[in-house]
């Protein structure tokens, strides 16, 4: 019910109904005006509802008659109602109630008295004040002065009931944060009918600030004076600050455009404008990179010639609920809800019936995202004042429940209106009228550990560039999430990713397994499908997906946490190596990517894996050091799939005297051509390894030993594995710091390994393959 100003003007309204005058007009009457003249004008600024000129005259009439009862209880009142001021009502009233009668004329200048509302607007401001006993006393004085066919004596009635039931809940306050958000957000303007998206990471809301440049300056509402309704949105910021709030695109500077409600996928905003009608829903859509201009909602029976002020869908889509002040309803507004059918078509709207609405009214409906609980703001005898948050929960029948007040200090005696959640129901935020304010209406945020969601899983995925650059608006995406074991014919919905991020959701059941699929949308070809499950237990549970969209192949690839973790350990003794060092370098681009070491247990995870990708190839070489140990490299070369964890050990060896090194390194044997000295191609390869170690291990000091087999002389044997052995060394020298940690000696066929002698009269019967075994290189480690 729309109570904006007592009855006796209301009567007059239709009366004296004239051309409201601008504001520059009413300050030049006002200077040159009679007494009678200006009583005259209040009484229609009044009954017409232009508060704030009425105000401006209201002073004026006062500077005539100071203690004037009338006069008082139009300056009270005008406080309360046109700015909400009812500290500064309260004087006026108790000047007002001294003198009152039944019978006010409220034209004549010889009236002294104050009609028997001046009590009930008293009672309001003690109300807002939470002096519930001063407003019960003045509640009960009006009821005794009125004449009985005033329209605010059921209201006094159900104030009353406020009161008591304020006094109780007072006495067992609720655990909540409250937090007005701040400059970022409110500002001295009326800011309210917030929206936040289901992860608490963009808040849209109504402003009445004044545009830029003035633009909006002659679009100000003279009968409020307030600026017309825009919306706003702010994001979430890394540091969890809020980013300064701008306006939507479909924004005119002349139109009232609110926000009462988003989308999952926030790619479409429902609005309440009031050009047609009473004032209807509307809705903008989101394409070519921005909001678009606004449509109204087509759902039928649902805008009518009455007053439809907000709207809300449920998640799954299945229901949407709104508030109207059509005929056949409880009260002044009431819940209705509607049912989406099997063809895609709405139900008749449905009266949520008086379990959720009463004799005044019920506005701003809200649902929690497993559907079970219903929030709504009402003003009847269940609030403790003005608008307060309500909730009902769904019961196994499809019904909802009696609603109840969600408690003190979450509700205060003002309005308390717009609540919407994240999406597990912890954190949610509302417009609510409260001392130190920045304006008339502020968004708060509310914390509370008893409102959550319980027992329902979550899907919360995101879909991206592997660069992080904003989606391509000409390849756009849908997906699937397909219940594979639920009764429900519904379990199959169609998402859309949040156009500013690319994140998705929606809302699963527990103990029950789903399959994931994307496609471009339009098409039914799937890029990527994913299987998974839900826990069966009863707490909320969120299930996380991450995938990249690659535009030239057209697939979607999962981000997969990989990991590579592993142990340094003794070759010998197996015994662990901690505070190993190991230094991961990129073969790609010969970089080191981080340095690392190992813990107590000789443990060690690698961080840079984090930035691969499904698909990619890595090629990783772990450099491992560690005191009293050869400084050895390892290879890691994967390509990245569906494995998950990549578990190494390497086993680290201690420099012993005599040891060949081509023993612990892979070194394969050095070839010469028939003959020659000279070094090979391939040789390179694998001196060059040795190269690499004396580098690693600059301690260490090795010798180059040259052996052939029996066959030739055994002088010429010496001559040649001398000659190779030299030319050996010198390559190396000629790469490694200290040359003198090398040196090359030939040993021909002096340390055979086998039997395979030929010298003199002896005549070898050994295979290619044995002598080969003799012609070898040795690289001891000699220090």
């Amino acid at each position: 019910m729309k109570i904006l100003f007592s009855l006796f003007f209301i009567f007059l309204f239709s009366l004296i109904s004239q051309a409201q005058l601008t504001d520059i007009e009413v300050k030049e009457f006002i200077t040159t005006a009679s007494e009678e003249e200006l009583l005259t004008e209040n009484t229609r600024m009044m009954a017409s509802n232009y508060l704030f000129q009425a105000e401006l005259v209201m002073d004026k009439l006062l500077l005539f008659k100071q203690d004037n009862s009338n006069y008082n209880y139009r300056k009270g009142y005008l406080l309360m109602e046109g700015r909400r001021d009812y500290a500064n009502a309260i004087p006026y009233l108790l000047k007002a109630i001294k003198n009152t009668k039944p019978h006010f004329d409220a034209f004549n200048t010889k009236e002294e008295s104050a009609p028997a509302d001046a009590f009930y607007h008293l009672a309001t401001c003690y109300h807002y004040k939470y002096d519930f006993d001063e407003a019960i006393k003045h509640y009960n004085s009006f009821l005794t002065a009125s004449f009985s066919k005033s329209s605010l004596i059921e209201i006094a009635k159900i104030k009353i009931a406020q009161c008591e039931l304020g006094k109780k809940l007072i006495e067992k306050p609720v655990k909540v944060k409250l937090l007005n958000m701040g400059k970022e957000i409110n500002n001295s303007f009326p800011d309210y009918s917030p929206v936040i998206s289901l992860d608490g990471s963009a808040l849209y809301f109504t402003s009445r600030r004044p545009w830029e440049g003035n633009q909006t300056e002659m679009f100000r509402d003279p009968a409020i004076n307030q600026y017309p309704e825009d919306v706003y949105v702010s994001y979430m910021d890394y540091d969890s600050s809020w980013t300064t709030a701008t306006r939507l695109d479909f924004c005119l500077p002349e139109r009232n455009e609110a926000t009462i409600g988003v989308s999952p996928g926030e790619r479409r905003i429902y609005l309440y404008e009031d050009s047609t009608g009473s004032g209807d829903i509307y809705y903008t859509d989101f394409y070519a990179q921005k909001f678009n201009d606004i449509k109204k909602l087509e759902i039928e029976n649902v805008n009518t010639k009455y007053w439809e002020t907000h709207c809300f869908f449920t998640n799954d889509g299945s229901k949407a609920f709104f508030s109207s002040d059509r005929l056949g309803g409880l009260g002044g507004r009431d819940l209705y809800m509607c049912l989406k059918t099997s063809d895609s078509t709405w139900s008749e709207p449905r009266n949520l019936g008086s379990k959720i609405n009463s004799v005044l009214d019920e506005d701003a409906p809200f649902v929690s995202v497993d559907n079970k609980t219903l929030y709504y703001s009402s003003n009847g005898e269940k609030s403790i004042g003005g608008f307060d948050i309500l909730i009902s929960d769904l019961d196994v029948d499809g019904n909802y429940s009696d609603s109840r007040n969600v408690g003190y200090p979450f509700n205060s005696t003002n309005d308390d209106i717009y609540y919407t959640t994240t999406i597990d129901g912890l954190r949610g935020y509302m417009a609510s009228y409260r001392e130190n304010g920045q304006g008339e209406k502020d968004i708060y945020e509310i914390s509370n550990d008893f409102l959550g969601v319980k027992s329902i899983a979550v899907l919360k995925g995101l879909i991206r560039m592997r660069d992080f650059s904003p989606l391509p608006e000409d390849f756009a995406v849908s997906m699937t999430i397909k219940c594979l074991n639920c009764e429900d014919s519904k379990s199959l919905r169609t998402l859309f990713p949040r156009v500013t991020d690319g994140y998705f959701f929606t809302d699963l059941q527990p103990c029950k397994s789903y399959e994931l699929s994307f496609m471009k949308a339009g098409d039914t070809l799937n890029m990527y499908k994913n299987q998974f499950s839900t826990a069966c237990t009863q707490n909320y549970q969120e299930i996380y997906k991450e995938v990249i969209l690659d535009v030239e192949s057209e697939k979607v690839y999962p981000v997969i946490k990989y990991a590579i973790d592993g142990i340094i350990a003794d070759v010998k003794t197996n015994l662990v190596i901690p505070n190993s060092k190991i230094e991961v370098i990129d073969l790609y681009t010969n970089s080191i990517l981080e340095t690392i070491y190992t813990d107590t247990n000789g443990a060690f995870k690698l961080i840079s894996i984090k930035n691969n990708y499904f698909g990619d190839t890595i090629k990783y070489e772990l450099k491992v050091s560690a005191e009293n140990y050869l400084t050895q490299s390892f290879t890691v070369n994967e390509i990245l799939g569906n494995k998950e964890n990549f578990h190494l050990n390497y086993l680290l060896d201690k420099p012993v005297i005599g040891t060949d090194i081509a023993t612990i390194f892979d070194i394969q044997p050095i070839y010469f051509d028939f003959d020659k000295s000279a070094i090979r191609a391939d040789a390179k390869i694998e001196l060059d390894k040795i190269v690499k170690i004396l580098n690693e291990n600059p301690m260490l000091k090795i010798e180059y030993g040259s052996h052939t087999d029996c066959r030739g002389s055994f002088n010429y044997n010496m001559r040649l594995s001398q000659l190779r052995a030299t030319a050996s060394a010198n390559y190396i020298k000629s790469r490694i710091s200290n040359p003198s940690r090398i040196k090359g000696k030939g040993y021909g066929e002096s340390k055979l390994i086998n039997n395979c002698e030929c010298e003199g009269a002896v005549n070898s019967t050994c295979t290619e393959i044995e002598h080969q075994a003799n012609r070898r290189t040795e690289f001891i480690i000699v220090k």
